[in-house]
């Protein structure tokens, strides 16, 4: 297999493919992953998204990308009852999380506003799909889900290339016929240097969500990114990594997140009724598969 890697949305972009590409193969694949940071990226302040998020209570017209990240937004806030909510950035803004992850991991963010918590507002924003706009009605991160959609619409360019997986971050989704599965290590959220456990995908998409990566101290107190939007703090949950395989890298994000903010038992019932390939380690260590 060939491979090739460039950075974007803060991580590293590796594809793996059979064919070799050469410049014209990948340049439609960079500037795919740049037109979406430009259009969602809430760090770049003259991002489509950040320009937006100055106009809460507005309607704006959006691109067509937007637009369409928007709608798989809306459909997902439905699809999990809310905890699935774009309406998160206040408090991640207001908790410490201002600049990329790669500035603060680890750090003590001293600047912090303290943000008196409470559930998330409902419906973040509502469209207007024939006028291509919309409005807000509270500032929006669109971080995940972007990443989702974007590692689906490259592994569908990629796929007229020849067969293999596009890895951003560690969320995978496979294009093409492959010729075996793949066998898909999965990291020990205590410690990144070990692999704790595995699973096996012969096509769709993985996506791994933990509490345990994008952290950092806010007066000697850990926060991290994952909101429960039931509380507006930091999930307390005892699921520290939820890794789940989907037909896209979107529903793999979107629900591998929504699973570990539901918690052990709503999170391992979800997945039993929907017949999913899962594995979830829980704060004491415990691995539990689901799906085999």
């Amino acid at each position: 297999m060939y491979q090739y890697k460039f950075h974007s949305m803060s991580t590293i972009v590796q594809i793996s493919i059979n064919q070799e590409l050469f410049a014209n193969d990948l340049l439609p694949i960079y500037k795919l992953f740049e037109l979406i940071e430009e259009t969602c990226s809430r760090f770049r302040p003259d991002s489509e998204l950040s320009r937006l998020n100055t106009q809460v209570g507005k309607e704006v017209a959006v691109s067509s990308e937007l637009l369409l990240i928007l709608h798989d937004a809306a459909r997902f806030y439905k699809e999990t009852d809310g905890i699935f909510n774009p309406g998160i950035l206040a408090v991640l803004e207001q908790n410490g999380y201002r600049k990329s992850i790669e500035f603060i991991r680890d750090c003590e963010v001293k600047e912090s506003l303290s943000l008196p918590f409470g559930a998330i507002q409902d419906q973040p924003f509502t469209l207007n799909e024939k006028q291509c706009s919309v409005t807000l009605y509270t500032t929006i991160d669109l971080g995940g889900i972007a990443k989702g959609w974007v590692i689906d619409r490259a592994a569908s360019m990629l796929a007229k290339l020849g067969y293999g997986f596009i890895n951003v971050g560690g969320d995978i989704c496979i294009f093409g016929t492959l010729p075996r599965p793949l066998n898909i290590g999965i990291e020990n959220p205590f410690d990144n240097t070990k692999i704790i456990s595995s699973i096996q995908i012969e096509d769709g998409a993985l996506a791994t969500s933990t509490s345990m990566k994008r952290k950092w101290r806010v007066n000697g107190q850990w926060n991290h990114h994952l909101i429960d939007t039931r509380t507006g703090k930091p999930s307390n949950s005892s699921i520290v990594s939820a890794t789940l395989t989907a037909p896209t890298a979107l529903e793999a994000d979107v629900w591998a997140k929504t699973i570990l903010l539901q918690g052990k038992d709503k999170g391992r019932e979800w997945i039993s009724r929907n017949k999913k390939r899962a594995v979830l380690i829980e704060q004491d260590g415990d691995i539990w598969r689901g799906g085999e």
